[in-house]
């Protein structure tokens, strides 16, 4: 099979494309954020305005890293693909997580039993890293809070229709998400195979497994202008761009009161581009 020659040209002018789309709907996504302020809420909108604040947050840093940095070796300046990919899985993750805890189409119960199975995780997660850290560090009545939340858990009505085995694995705080963090990504609207191939491409990187090293020198990831790393950075920021709009759109759902303070031609826009249900568009190398 003959080599596949390289379009060097092609990476450079995808990757500066989706710089522009990214940079400029980050824009819009502080304006939303903003937008909501801070103003009094259910536990719902606020647990959403949360994540996307920290949404936000992650977008500007991906930003400050999108052009080459100096390395002190003469005139060598690389591009970071390696964090823009680690940043963008922390965008998309969030993004997710977000569609989760913030889906308002849930019953009562259901959104219940999501907000306890994430209490109960959080006080599982931190005590078992912190005694491992240090064994002295354990909180007031560790046994009994631990008995409090799982109460709390097992009596909810949604929970107690799950299977069995599902309910004890969720109860020993093996999983924050009720049906898998998967089932929690699928609500970016990315179907099942490209939603897990595209997560565990980002975790390679996020790892520094064998795929995100092996073909350094093959594809010249450290080199002036190099198209390589704008490839893997490119394709990394097209999905957080799509993660952060979709965001955008949720929070304007979960307060339909900001639509008034923004462009309705841009904001129609922003809907049909970046709505829910995208896998459609989603971008191909």
């Amino acid at each position: 099979m003959p080599k596949r020659e390289k379009d060097e040209q092609g990476a450079i002018t995808f990757f500066e494309q989706e710089k522009t789309k990214f940079n400029g709907l980050l824009k819009h996504a502080h304006l939303i954020g903003n937008a909501v302020g801070n103003r009094t809420a259910g536990p719902l909108q606020v647990i959403s305005s949360w994540l996307y604040m920290r949404i936000c947050v992650t977008g500007k840093s991906i930003v400050q890293i999108l052009e080459p940095q100096p390395t002190g070796y003469g005139t060598s300046k690389y591009l970071d693909h390696a964090s823009i990919a680690i940043l963008s899985r922390a965008l998309i993750e969030n993004a997710a997580v977000l569609l989760y805890i913030g889906d308002p189409d849930i019953s009562e119960d259901e959104w219940e039993c999501r907000r306890s199975l994430i209490d109960l995780h959080d006080f599982i997660n931190r005590s078992q890293f912190l005694s491992k850290i240090d064994p002295t560090n354990v909180g007031d009545s560790p046994e009994k809070t631990l008995q409090t939340l799982r109460k709390r858990l097992s009596d909810n009505a949604f929970f107690q229709c799950l299977p069995t085995k599902r309910q004890q694995r969720l109860l020993d705080g093996d999983d924050m998400f009720v049906h898998g963090r998967h089932s929690a990504m699928l609500e970016l609207g990315w179907g099942e195979d490209l939603s897990r191939g595209l997560y565990k491409y980002l975790s390679n990187q996020a790892h520094s497994l064998s795929m995100s090293f092996h073909r350094t020198a093959e594809n010249e990831l450290y080199k002036n202008d190099s198209a390589g790393a704008r490839v893997v950075a490119g394709f990394a920021l097209s999905f957080a761009r799509l993660a952060l709009g979709a965001s955008s759109i949720h929070m304007v759902g979960l307060f339909p009161d900001i639509e008034l303070k923004f462009d309705q031609v841009i904001l129609s826009a922003l809907k049909t581009e970046y709505g829910r249900a995208v896998s459609e568009r989603t971008p191909v190398l």
